[in-house]
Parts: structure tokens; sequence; C-alpha cells
């Protein structure tokens, strides 16, 4: 493997070019390149032209034949499918063979990852994450990060897209919303407020590929705090349940706080770190397969060549350097006057203070942990938030003994072999930590989608002695489970909730064992077991609960959960507040066991619906 990743640009980067006055100017090549070179990248992948039947993978035949006519006579074309000379888009002199050669570089890229000749690849001339299927939009042409990911999924790859830019990746979204093996995660500030004017939370999805579009938008003057919090309250335990074959991101550096087209206060600190993060999230999960882009970021001389440092150091696992080299200050100072990009900074990071403190940012910091909650709530695993809040599990971080199985098993390969969908499984009411230690779990039954990283998890829960469960066995795999536990606090809202209330943490089974009756059976033997009398049991069913592997669709989904949780004697309630308007294919349900007072039922439902 390279001494760091793989890094894409040469000649043909300098032709994306709107003109001397768009914010989109590859002037940032000078600064960056140079800078990127100091710290020990060099280009080894000069991007050529993607061909006609690779873009027609993503966008369609009549917009490419569009972008041709403007590329060859810019000024003889009345403005058409978002390219105009009044707009974000304007036509330039071979707007078709610059755009396409964007695409041809991540493409080229992917391919060297997905070929095994790399693990990582950085594009920082990519990340043009708006183009549509059928039209240019904000600055981008071609979608370079939409086509890479279309071609690691003709290979059957499972995609996980991250996007940090400042703007929702509203392109990659509608691009690859009906796939339910491309994960889409975007961090930006808020639609309300900032082009493109999507990514609202409630985009989860439709259909078997809902759940898998996950949008995170924060307030403006959300500073680094808050916008770091929000990525790692978010990818880890969705990037753990999705279980990648490859991270694809965007790493935009219009977030920062001294960006001049949006309202975010995120420091190249911050950037630094959540790049070490989707690193860290690509080789725990994809066996460190990883294509990062540059994306946008329109303070050329300050910002932008530090964001594409760390970025690649963060690829490359190595420090990052504490001041800036005086000779790329000198050579490129006089020219970041000129741009009123001045004076150049001395250091890597950002000094104290440039984020700013005002009540303003901690405002924007108390309403994105209300959105992160949510966000919680609809994309990430019931069982994986509890196991968090628990310590039960940490993602990206943990280390089991032998990736997570006992001793005494053989290892996962022959494990994995076994046919468990021709036994007959065994019940065991209650499921025991002393059991699971004679157990592997069989792929997909709950998350993690590791099954090692499942079963330290279900380890650990067992261990707590408030955890309930029941397991389904068969050819010593746990092929079924169903689990609740005490919560003392809504998840909906955080208020108490009453005596005596758990929550459903999972139900699940695995795909060879499905058709059978087995989760019906499971959660029946969980709800009548001799230690639920006097107690109350909450179930919450949002698009997070999916198998990502043999997807249903969202209104196939709802349909089963319905029918399980009315099989096992629960009772339907209203979905509260942001949540029901967020995720309308969300179930909430309560079980009431024998001897529970008429008081405590009214108590848990009145918590329920304030949400």
């Amino acid at each position: 493997m390279a001494d760091g990743p793989l890094l894409v640009f040469g000649p043909r980067s300098l032709d994306y070019d709107f003109g001397a006055a768009h914010p989109l100017t590859p002037r940032r090549f000078g600064p960056g390149v140079e800078l990127l070179r100091w710290v020990g990248a060099v280009p080894t992948l000069a991007p050529e032209p993607a061909e006609d039947r690779e873009l027609l993978g993503v966008h369609t035949p009549e917009y490419v034949e569009v972008v041709r006519r403007f590329s060859a006579d810019p000024d003889g074309q009345v403005g058409l499918a978002g390219i105009d000379h009044l707009g974000d888009d304007p036509p330039f002199a071979g707007m078709h063979q610059a755009a396409a050669a964007v695409v041809g570089g991540s493409l080229r890229a992917v391919e060297a990852i997905l070929d095994g000749e790399v693990e990582h690849a950085y594009h920082p001339g990519g990340g043009l994450h708006h183009a549509m299927p059928g039209r240019a939009s904000g600055f981008c042409v071609y979608n370079d990060v939409a086509v890479a990911i279309a071609r690691a999924r003709a290979d059957g790859a499972r995609v996980l897209y991250v996007d940090l830019d400042v703007h929702h990746g509203d392109g990659v979204q509608v691009i690859h919303q009906a796939d339910p093996q491309v994960l889409t995660l975007s961090f930006h500030e808020t639609g309300r407020t900032l082009f493109p004017g999507t990514g609202f939370v409630g985009e989860v999805g439709e259909g078997a590929a809902a759940g898998t579009s996950i949008n995170v938008p924060l307030e403006p003057l959300t500073g680094p705090e808050a916008w770091l919090a929000a990525i790692e309250a978010i990818v880890p335990p969705v990037a753990a349940a999705f279980g990648p074959d490859l991270v694809v991101s965007q790493h935009g550096a219009d977030s920062h706080a001294w960006d001049p087209l949006a309202h975010l206060l995120v420091t190249t600190s911050a950037m630094g770190t959540a790049a070490r993060l989707v690193d860290r999230i690509a080789h725990r999960h994809a066996g460190g397969a990883w294509l990062a882009t540059g994306g946008g970021g329109y303070d050329v001389y300050r910002v932008v060549p530090r964001a594409w440092a760390f970025t690649w150091l963060a690829g490359a696992h190595r420090e990052v350097p504490h001041h800036l080299p005086e000779q790329w200050r000198l050579r490129w100072d006089d020219e970041a006057r000129r741009h009123g990009q001045a004076p150049l900074p001395e250091y890597f990071d950002d000094l104290p203070g440039t984020a700013g403190v005002s009540a303003g940012r901690e405002s924007a910091a108390a309403r994105d942990a209300g959105t992160v909650g949510l966000v919680r709530l609809i994309a990430v695993p019931t069982l994986l938030r509890v196991a968090q809040e628990r310590g039960w599990w940490a993602p990206v971080s943990l280390v089991a003994r032998r990736n997570g199985l006992p001793e005494e098993t053989p290892a996962w390969s022959a494990i994995a072999g076994g046919d468990s969908g021709t036994a007959e499984p065994e019940i065991l009411d209650p499921l025991t930590a002393e059991q699971l230690d004679r157990l592997a779990i069989a792929p997909w039954t709950v998350a993690p989608a590791d099954p090692g990283e499942a079963w330290a998890l279900l380890r650990n829960a067992l261990a707590d002695q408030r955890t309930g469960a029941v397991g389904a066995v068969a050819g010593g795999r746990l092929v079924g489970l169903a689990m609740a536990a005490p919560l003392e606090r809504s998840p909906l809202g955080g208020e108490e909730l009453p005596p005596a209330t758990d929550w459903l943490l999972a139900l699940g089974v695995a795909p060879g064992a499905r058709g059978r009756g087995l989760g019906g059976g499971l959660l029946r033997a969980l709800v009548r077991g001799p230690d639920r009398r006097g107690r109350q049991l909450v179930a919450l069913l949002t698009v997070a609960e999916r198998d990502p592997a043999s997807p249903l669709t969202a209104d196939a989904r709802r349909s089963a959960g319905r029918r399980l949780l009315a099989g096992a004697g629960f009772r339907e309630l209203p979905v509260p507040g942001e949540l029901g308007l967020a995720d309308r294919h969300a179930l909430l349900a309560v079980h009431v066991g024998q001897g529970v007072p008429g008081q405590r039922v009214e108590a848990l439902r009145a918590v329920l619906a304030e949400g």
C-alpha cells in the first residue's frame, strides 16, 4: 500500500473553471496542492474524462447532450438544465470535458480501492455533490461522488456516504435514495437558511431504502463543539448497524467560520478530527476502504489548503504539524491579500476564538442537540442507543477478544459456514450470559452488523441483571433474539417514566431462520415471562429497525411490526410530536402486564404522548 492516501490531481484539475469571478475557483489548487506536497502527499493519479457510458450510470442522456452543446458553444445556447450565464453554473468552453475529468478522477480512485491497489484515496477537486441526474446545480455539473458510488455498487459493495460540506448533499441523496445498499449521511447548515433548501430530518428515504437517507440540519452559528458532537453521536453507530464495504466522504471546507458563503463556525481542528473519525470508521467496518473528496470551500488561501492537508493526513495516519511552513506563507501572502483573504494563519490549527463566542452559538448548540437527539431516535437502532448509554458497547473503539467471539468457539470463517437455517431452532427462555458464552451469532440477527461485535455487545447486556432476553438457537448459533430492559426516562422526550417500565431493545431473526413465526414466538415468550407481572413494556419501531442485508419496504416493515406487536398483546399508540412528523413509518405500542395499576397505565400513556 502507498505511504498515505492516493492523491488525485493533475493538469485537467485546473480546467473546471466557471470564470474569474466565480466562488469555486481553480486558484485553490495552487496553495492547496503545494501545502499537500509539504506534508508529504504526492499526486499520483491525474484525472482524465470519464466516458459517457460511465456518466450515464447516474445522469440522463439528454442532460449529457445538453452539457456537450454548452461545452462546444457556451454563448450560443439558451439557459437550460441548470446551466445559465446568470446562474450558479455558467457555461464555459470545454465544460463537458472538464466536468467529466472530475468524475474520472473519483472513478479511477474508487476502482483502485476496489481492486485492492490502495486503501485510501483523496480527490480534493472532487465532491461535486449537488449535480442531479438531469441538471447542474450549486457549482456542480456532473456528480463525481454519485458515479463513484454507482461503480462500487456494480461490484456489489455496500456504501456508506458521509457528507460534511456546509450544504446538503442533495444530489448524492437523490441519485441513490432508492438503493437500500447505499446509506447517505449529511451534516449541513439547515435548508431554512442556506442552499439548496433541503436536507431536513424527515427526508429518510422510501420503500426498501427507507432509513438510508439520514440528514442532520444544523443551525446558523453552530460552532466546532456542536458540529463534532453531532458527527460523533450519529456516524459511528449508524456505520456499525449498516456494515459498509466502502466509505465515501465529502469534506467541504465551507463549514469554516471564515467561509463567505455560509453561517457555520467550524474550525480546521474540528475538520481534522472529523476526518480522522471517518478514517477509523473505514478501518473498523470497511477494511480501510475509503474515498475522500474535497467539495466546497471559498476561503481559498486561509482555509481550503489547511482543510485539504488535515484530510490527507487523517488517511496517512500522521500527526498534523504545528506551524504552517514560512515559505508557503510567503509564497501565497500577496495573492491572498489581493483577494481579501489575508493575513494567512501561522498554524494548521485555528487559534482559540476563531469561531467566536456569543449567545447565538449557545442557542444554536441547544437547538442542534435537540436535532441530534431526534435523528438518533430515527436512525440508530434502539439496541445500539441504549447499549451506548449503558456502557455495554462503544462504537468504533470497541476491542473485543478474538473479534468478540468466545474463546472456545472456532474461527469466525468456520462458524459462518454453518447452516442454521435447516435446523429447528431451540428457544432459550431466558437467554443468559453463560449460555451466550457457548454460542456464536448468525449474521444480521441484530445490530451491529459485525457478528463478533454483536456478540460482545449482547454479552455485556446480558451481564446486566436488569436485562431480560429470550433467544432462539440452531446449529450452535443464536438465530433469534427478543430483549428488553428498564428505562428511567423516555427516549421520546426525556421525561421520567413510571416505575416498572421496560423498553423493547431488540427483536431480530437471522435471514436463514425467517418465515417460521420465530419473531412472534420470541416476543410472546418475552412478554409472558414470570417476571413481567406488574410491568409495562414499550416498543418503538423507527426506520432504523431494518435489515441492511435483506431490507423490506418501509410499509412491509410497518405491517410486519404491527402484526408482531398485536400478536403479543401490545396496544398501538399515536407516535407523538416531531418523531411522528419526521418518520411517518414509526410505530409506538405498549404491553401492559398483569397486575399493573390503572393509574400507572395512564401515567405511561401521558408521558409517551408528550413526546
